[in-house]
């Protein structure tokens, strides 16, 4: 079946039944990434993995790429909700350059506790054009959905930040992230640890600075 005849039999699932079959496919995926890599999904295999058939794959995701991006978007859900449950958890007066360590800390946590996650993220970046991040426009909006809610908790008196500088921050901090995630040396991903640190500090200080 070809991507384009496919697109337009796509559904969103609504009913029970449905959502649970998409919520399986994405779970098949992750297995197959965490224990192969991402090259091994393909829409035969997950059928042979799901016993579901591949006419019905179809009717949720138009092909390999969709599945490998929505499996990906699905592990920063996860991330970005297990950050916000740690941000809520945290006093409003703490300060902000210590509250950002934190989260940080937290969403590398959780992203490598997500076996999956690092080469879904290989994937991602090999498929989704890092103007989308730019533009805010993925599912999975980090700017929107972590960054805006952690400066008003923390950064009150900071006020309202232009839209173009929360993605620029999204973009900066995440491409940082994500070449961390990526990287497998431990002492050196320790060093770039400290570096998005230092990063997140400069920012947090050019943003309660006079203007």
């Amino acid at each position: 079946m070809s991507e384009t005849a496919s697109i337009s039999r796509i559904v969103a699932p609504r009913q029970k039944r449905a959502v649970a079959t998409r919520a399986a496919l994405l779970a098949a995926v992750e297995r197959i990434v965490a224990a192969e890599g991402p090259e091994a999904v393909t829409t035969t295999r997950l059928a042979e993995e799901t016993n579901v058939a591949v006419g019905t794959i179809y009717r949720y995701f138009s092909g390999r790429e969709e599945l490998l991006l929505a499996a990906y978007d699905s592990t920063v859900e996860r991330i970005v909700a297990a950050c916000r449950q740690a941000m809520e958890e945290m006093e409003r007066d703490i300060p902000a350059a210590d509250a950002a360590r934190i989260l940080l800390r937290r969403y590398l946590e959780a992203a490598e506790a997500i076996p999956s996650h690092s080469g879904l993220l290989r994937a991602m970046r090999a498929i989704r054009p890092i103007e989308t991040d730019q533009a805010g426009s993925a599912k999975v909006d980090i700017a929107r959905d972590l960054i805006s809610p952690a400066l008003e908790k923390f950064l009150p008196d900071a006020g309202s930040v232009e839209t173009e500088r929360l993605h620029f921050m999204n973009v900066l901090v995440g491409t940082m992230v994500d070449f961390y995630l990526v990287t497998r040396d431990d002492p050196a991903k320790e060093r770039i640890v400290r570096e998005i640190e230092a990063h997140v500090s400069l920012m947090v200080q050019r943003l309660v600075a006079p203007r």
